[in-house]
């Protein structure tokens, strides 16, 4: 079952309109405790900063600044409680925002943060029976219980939610792209649509939205995806070893087997929930027919080892501590991850981000069962 995808942080780097003023938060909250610290961050280049911070007081919170153009920020409770929270997304702009921080969300009081609780209202359904899908499935999968008539209604099940979710995305993006909610929207759901899709929402979209330097670098990347496609050469990559060494990938590409290039991170989810599939993997191939390699995007190196090691990933592992700038990322258009790429015994790719059901597919056509 294909599984959401994360997107790292990437530049906003443009206001789309302008406006001069003042903002005020005023929170509420069931949910955090008294004495919880919240920080507020905004996006700012390429990743988010701490702009201020507030602690919860009688179930409320308050923050209040200068902001002249309207920016994306999250709320996100400090560190040790920030696993329990899911950070609350809003439109920093002026006036008074009004936000409740509960299990349900809700934003209101300016006209983009108005427009943005339409859709995280209606988005936090589809997020909760996807979510809800994703447990009976895993729960099932790792007792070793999942039939193959569950498995299909569970897939028939997750793929009209993500379509669901698809459909409300791409209106709002389309509706949205003189502001800068629905480039940051764009960018981390891009996994949602085709490249063709995705090709049309930009060709759509306002001037600003084009000119914005993120969708411009993704632009570039969905040009590349040629370089990518069945048939033309891997691309060689120079990473680390867990040891601390380099090692290239023509290392384990070209040697007479599939090799299956899986990139991810530790902090990911999603690639979290993939652990078993790939293990289940190693076990019914791993005669020497697929060679897996797995290449972390983890800035953290200790992160990185920790997870490999309590997780039991006995493949080759290999990092590239640059994260979201790695040459990795262009050379494969990587979106999201996990990311799978599967290349043939001559070096030529046969599938790049392929589903966990397609990439069975592919396996099961080319290789024997041990």
């Amino acid at each position: 079952m294909k599984l959401v995808r994360l997107i790292g942080y990437i530049a906003i780097g443009v206001s789309l309109t302008n406006c001069n003023g003042k903002y005020e938060i005023e929170g509420h909250t069931q949910l955090i405790p008294d004495g919880t610290t919240l920080f507020l961050q905004k996006l700012t280049g390429q990743q988010f900063e701490i702009i201020d911070s507030a602690v919860v007081r009688n179930g409320a919170f308050t923050f209040e600044g200068d902001q002249t153009e309207p920016a994306i920020a999250i709320l996100v409770p400090r560190d040790e409680r920030a696993s329990q929270y899911p950070p609350l997304l809003l439109a920093l702009e002026p006036g008074t925002i009004e936000v409740t921080f509960d299990s349900v969300t809700r934003l209101s009081g300016t006209p983009l943060n108005d427009r943005l609780q339409v859709y995280e209202a209606q988005r936090q359904t589809f997020d909760s029976h996807i979510q809800e899908i994703t447990r009976l499935y895993l729960k099932d999968y790792l007792s070793g219980q999942l039939t193959d008539s569950t498995f299909n209604a569970l897939k028939l099940a997750f793929e009209k939610e993500q379509q669901g979710l698809e459909r409300l995305t791409r209106k709002y993006i389309a509706a949205n792209t003189d502001n800068v909610t629905s480039v940051y929207l764009f960018l981390q759901n891009s996994f949602l649509f085709s490249p063709d899709e995705q090709r049309s929402l930009i060709a759509n979209a306002a001037t600003s939205f084009k000119k914005n330097p993120a969708i411009q670098k993704l632009s570039h990347m969905l040009s590349r995806l040629k370089n990518v496609a069945p048939d033309m050469p891997y691309t060689d990559l120079t990473l680390q070893t867990p040891e601390g060494t380099m090692a290239s990938l023509s290392q384990y590409v070209g040697h007479g087997r599939y090799v299956l290039l899986d990139f991810w991170a530790s902090w990911c989810p999603p690639c979290q929930r993939q652990t078993p599939y790939l293990k289940q993997l190693y076990s019914r191939y791993g005669n020497g027919q697929l060679s897996m390699v797995s290449i972390s995007l983890d800035t953290d190196r200790e992160a990185w080892l920790a997870y490999v090691r309590e997780n039991g990933m006995v493949w080759p592992q290999l990092g590239d501590p640059k994260g979201w700038d790695s040459d990795a990322i262009l050379s494969y258009v990587i979106q999201g991850i996990p990311h799978f790429v599967l290349i043939a015994p001559d070096g030529t790719i046969v599938a790049n981000n392929p589903s966990e059901e397609e990439l069975n597919t592919l396996l099961a056509s080319r290789l024997k069962r041990q």
